[in-house]
């Protein structure tokens, strides 16, 4: 498949955006951090002993609004770029490996 001048400007645009929402998603945790006291480079880890039944229930819960949020966008980027999957033209005589 061939891409277009098109195709390449629509990745761009859809990098950028992409960039952009994980710069977005960076200051957030960084503020989260920064309100725990915690070091902005220091990953956040907690070992599944030292989790409280409510602070699992939290972290439960937080993770299925951050997967419905994820599959609501990623809807609608695949809604504002058109087209579900790209097009193939099949030429005569040719086979599909």
């Amino acid at each position: 498949m061939a891409f277009t001048e098109q195709d390449f400007k629509n990745q761009k645009q859809e990098i950028a955006r992409l960039a952009d929402e994980l710069s977005r998603l960076n200051h957030i945790l960084a503020d989260q951090k920064k309100a725990l006291g915690l070091p902005e480079d220091e990953a956040v880890t907690v070992a599944d002993s030292e989790m409280t039944p409510e602070l699992k229930n939290a972290m439960d819960a937080a993770m299925e609004k951050a997967k419905r949020e994820g599959e609501a966008r990623a809807a609608q980027a695949k809604l504002s770029s058109g087209s579900s999957a790209p097009s193939c033209r099949s030429r005569r005589g040719a086979m599909t490996v």
